[in-house]
């Protein structure tokens, strides 16, 4: 090969990597549009909270190198830590790989380049893992012979990263066998427990993807819902994780801070009202959609009040499983959480404008209550 022709294969590699950089750019920023219209709520309890949540991720992290003490603990801690990476790429993996553009791609690029561009766009839009690696880097020798399972970890994160863009039924069918490899029921060491992740995650990528589909009908309003969760995940995937991060805060602060257990447990219904009812923006589309067809069917009226079922179910079994969690049952604050769900409901449905600004006062309120 002349070096004229190496030249000009170079010089078409850069000219495809910054395309798919401008791409890459283009689509985040599209994104960040999209959110922009949840105007006050994205501003006001979302922008609030990222200092937060940058401190709970290197709390996350600490959690993990220092779990010899607790290693089983240390292991949820990571797997949870893994949920949330996964959940945070599955968003921007359109924009990772610029899917809508990916048949265009294969015209003017190999294969070869299209992967190699989707890993260094993975790489820059981690950080999870480039948290992992500012950590790792303030690492002594001496201290790295001491957590080998950080290692493993982080490797594992690349390797997730790699499966969340490529198959991600793996990442179903793994984290589902690694919560069960938990329930272990003898203590292993962190480097066991990282180990098994690693072995269990790298398994499931030669797991086939099981077709649900073809396995069910719709028949019935519940089978129509059932048949789109499944097919729609993400809405209820993303949801259950930033309810995981809840209740995670809520152990970490219950445990400095006892004496706070009202208003902790009112700040969490607060956000467990927030992840449920906003799950109604996402019904609603699909009630606009489907609407004619349930109607020449003569079902319009029963449809569109299962429309507000999931969400009403979603804020049920986060209360429950919060109420398990911390064995604290009160039924007072399940009346006003579940009230305040069917009120914010009630403003996505009518006046979505307004959703950010009613749930703000309904929280102000409540914590006035509690004191």
């Amino acid at each position: 090969m002349s070096f004229a022709s190496v030249k000009g294969k170079l010089e078409q590699y850069r000219a495809f990597m910054s395309y798919r950089y401008l791409a890459y750019t283009f689509e985040l920023k599209q994104l960040l549009l999209q959110l922009k219209s949840f105007g006050l709520i994205f501003l006001v309890v979302l922008g609030s909270s990222i200092l937060g949540l940058v401190l709970l991720l290197f709390l996350g992290l600490g959690k993990i190198i220092d779990s010899k003490d607790a290693p089983a603990y240390g292991a949820q801690i990571a797997l949870f830590y893994l949920l949330l990476q996964s959940v945070m790429l599955s968003a921007i993996k359109s924009a990772i790989k610029n899917s809508k553009q990916r048949l265009f791609q294969h015209t003017i690029a190999c294969p070869s380049w299209l992967n190699i561009a989707d890993i260094k766009l993975l790489l820059i839009s981690n950080g999870w893992l480039i948290a992992s690696l500012l950590i790792a880097l303030d690492l002594t020798w001496a201290q790295w012979i001491k957590v080998p399972h950080f290692f493993v970890f982080m490797f594992i994160q690349l390797g997730l990263g790699i499966v969340c863009l490529y198959k991600l039924s793996a990442l179903v069918y793994g984290f589902t066998l690694s919560t069960l490899f938990l329930f272990t029921p003898f203590e292993l060491s962190p480097l066991i427990y990282h180990l098994g992740f690693a072995i269990i995650f790298l398994l499931s990528v030669f797991i086939p993807v099981i077709n649900i589909n073809g396995m069910t009908s719709v028949r019935s309003l519940f089978s129509f819902w059932f048949c789109y969760f499944i097919n729609h995940n993400w809405t209820l995937v993303w949801r259950i994780s930033l309810l995981l991060c809840v209740f995670m805060a809520s152990a970490e602060l219950l445990e400095k801070r006892p004496d706070l257990v009202n208003i902790i447990g009112g700040v969490a219904v607060a956000f467990i009202v927030l992840f449920s009812s906003s799950l109604q923006f996402d019904c609603t589309k699909v009630h606009g959609q489907h609407r004619l067809f349930f109607k020449m069917n003569q079902k319009a009226r029963a449809f569109y009040i299962s429309q507000f079922m999931p969400s009403m179910l979603l804020f049920l079994g986060a209360f429950i499983a919060y109420s398990i969690t911390f064995e604290r049952l009160n039924s007072t604050l399940l009346s006003l959480g579940f009230v305040w769900c069917l009120l914010q409901v009630y403003f996505v449905q009518k006046k979505p404008a307004h959703y950010a600004l009613v749930w703000i006062i309904s929280n102000v309120g409540l914590l006035a209550l509690l004191n």
